[in-house]
């Protein structure tokens, strides 16, 4: 009895422990239960605010001059002298170098003294012929006048010099010598007369010959001497006459005129022993500073051998690199910020002047080559080429603009969006909106929504 009691006490707590489970399922997990009491939707809203957005992009690059040129001397020679070292500061015609000028310096003096020589007989001419100066000229003439006489008087007499009678009595002699080889040739041809007799009369013959050659030989250069006498005597006369008529001219003649010809010509040697002098001294040809030298005293140079690297960093350009993604956010006449890792306390500002077009290589990537320049605000800075800097491109800024989130635009086509307003009911109501710049997290409104109006972000 005792154990019925204890398994009836079991059964009923067994019992009414299933019947709390099922109540509570009821109650709490039954479907029914759920249905009854939904959970409220959650609504995540923003408030349209004023604030600024910038767009930016950055870059790396370094500072190269506006201009960079190799000097070279416009001559050859000796390099003599280097007046300037790596560094230096040159204004715009310094002299930088020379070369060895001591023939280039006689030849510039020499110069100077011709062309003075030739304005000094230029006013001569200008001034006319002095009364000695035509005495002279008219003595010359005389004497040239009687030397053609005389010319002329020898070569009428030459006919009838001794020359001539030398020239017969050889004649004669050689035809006697003529007919006696004839005579002794007939006798050896006989038999009658030696091998040796023969040949002297020969030999005899032959010399004959060439004295009667040798009085015909000095007979004609006694005529030609004669003839060469004349024809000279008569071009001094004609030249002599040509003179004394130019001293008798007016200035405005040929004589001005070959007068005023031998100054020019004076003026233009003497401009290009200058100009030769000139070429032996190397110029700055703008203010810059001295990069390089590459010339070494005593050598020898020539009009393609590089003396100097001279650059003008008065107003350099930043040339810097951005990555291909970032490409459409920079465009000629974007403001930039640059900061040099030798000026790291130090923000200069400039803007883009030119973008590549091509894109480069840099440390393995392609890359958007960009040139900067830059606004020193005349600053006490020292500024290098070559030092290199980190730039901020900004590709656009708009300051107290009205803002939204990006999450809470709904893109409605091509640069179309709208937005979810939320009303004063509570209620959402779709509006189009009129987006300007956009960064990652915020977006300017132009136009649809006012400052203060609440729209929905996330997801609907």
């Amino acid at each position: 009895m005792k154990g019925r009691r204890i398994w009836i006490v079991l059964t009923v707590a067994l019992l009414l422990a299933a019947g709390g489970g099922y109540f509570a399922y009821v109650r709490f997990l039954s479907p029914a239960s759920v249905a009854q009491e939904p959970p409220e939707p959650t609504l995540e809203t923003a408030t349209v605010t004023r604030g600024d957005i910038v767009i930016t992009a950055d870059g790396s690059g370094e500072l190269v001059p506006t201009t960079e040129l190799e000097l070279t001397f416009q001559t050859s020679g000796e390099l003599n002298e280097i007046l300037v070292e790596v560094g230096d500061q040159v204004q715009e015609d310094d002299v930088l170098a020379r070369l060895e000028t001591d023939t280039l310096e006689r030849a510039s003096a020499e110069a100077d003294v011709e062309l003075e020589i030739a304005q000094l007989e230029l006013a001569d001419v200008r001034e006319g012929p002095s009364d000695a100066e035509l005495a002279d000229a008219q003595a010359a003439l005389r004497d040239a006048q009687v030397e053609l006489r005389l010319a002329q008087n020898t070569y009428e007499n030459t006919s009838d010099s001794n020359m001539d009678a030398a020239v017969d009595s050889a004649k004669i002699e050689f035809d006697w010598w003529v007919s006696y080889y004839q005579g002794q040739k007939a006798k050896y041809e006989e038999g009658s007369l030696s091998q040796a007799d023969h040949d002297w009369a020969m030999n005899a013959m032959i010399s004959a010959e060439g004295r009667w050659q040798e009085a015909i030989n000095q007979a004609e250069a006694e005529e030609v001497q004669a003839v060469s006498r004349v024809a000279q005597a008569r071009n001094t006369v004609y030249q002599e006459q040509e003179d004394l008529e130019l001293l008798e001219s007016e200035p405005l003649t040929d004589t001005l005129a070959r007068a005023e010809l031998a100054v020019d010509e004076a003026l233009l040697v003497r401009e290009e022993a200058r100009a030769a002098l000139a070429a032996a001294q190397l110029y700055a040809p703008f203010d810059g500073i001295i990069m390089d030298v590459m010339g070494t005293v005593g050598e020898q140079v020539n009009k393609n051998t590089s003396i100097f690297l001279l650059a003008d960093l008065h107003e350099p350009l930043l040339r810097f690199w951005i990555e291909e993604s970032d490409m459409g956010r920079v465009a000629v006449g974007s403001p930039v910020n640059v900061v040099f890792g030798a000026l790291p306390d130090d923000t200069f500002t400039g803007e883009v002047v030119d973008i590549d077009p091509v894109l480069v290589t840099v440390d393995g990537t392609p890359a958007v080559q960009v040139w900067a320049r830059l606004d020193f605000d005349g600053r006490d800075v020292t500024i290098l080429s070559g030092m290199t800097a980190d730039v901020e491109i900004v590709a656009g800024e708009a300051r107290n603009a009205l803002l939204v989130p990006v999450e809470a635009l709904r893109e409605m086509g091509l640069d179309q969006y709208a937005v979810f307003v939320v009303r004063s009911d509570g209620e959402l109501e779709m509006r189009s909106v009129v987006v300007g710049l956009m960064d990652y997290t915020s977006a300017e409104i132009l136009d649809g929504l006012e400052e203060g109006d609440v729209v929905r972000i996330g997801e609907e």
